[in-house]
């Protein structure tokens, strides 16, 4: 009788898991430690002589949104995944609406002119820029921008 109670149990709970609905709210408690991360980041920019300070303001300010997305996506990165496979699986079950929702809200806020502008430094330098220690933890792009 246990082993049948425990495979009801489970069951169950897995019946219950299946039936929650799915929310980017599942995300706050994430968000909530990335913020609480940059709150403790002091803003420092790249030492003069780095490419950063050969690049147009308007370059420097959109490089800089690009480097705020990557950290706060690797700062959440095991959250999403996480709710990314259970997205996955509400769709396979025919039920794609949250996974589309989660797509959407994963792609970046940059606009074409400013993706152009990225272009133009080159992947190489993105991904020098985002594993420097000024960018690879979450940090405040307002106390960034203002440096500018």
């Amino acid at each position: 009788m246990p082993h049948i109670t425990s495979k009801l149990a489970f069951l169950l709970l897995f019946i219950c898991q299946g039936s929650m609905a799915l929310s980017l709210h599942d995300l706050d408690p994430a968000f909530e430690r990335c913020e609480a991360i940059k709150s403790q980041h002091s803003a420092t920019l790249p030492a003069k002589s780095d490419l950063f300070w050969s690049l147009e303001r308007e370059q420097q300010a959109t490089l800089l949104i690009y480097l705020h997305e990557k950290s706060m996506e690797r700062c959440t990165a095991a959250e999403v995944d996480a709710l990314a496979l259970k997205a996955f699986h509400q769709a396979v079950e025919g039920d794609r609406s949250f996974l589309d929702t989660l797509i959407k809200a994963r792609t970046t806020t940059l606009t074409p002119a400013q993706q152009t502008q990225l272009q133009k430094i080159g992947q190489a330098e993105l991904d020098r820029f985002a594993g420097m220690k000024e960018f690879a933890q979450p940090f405040s792009l307002t106390e960034y921008l203002k440096q500018l």
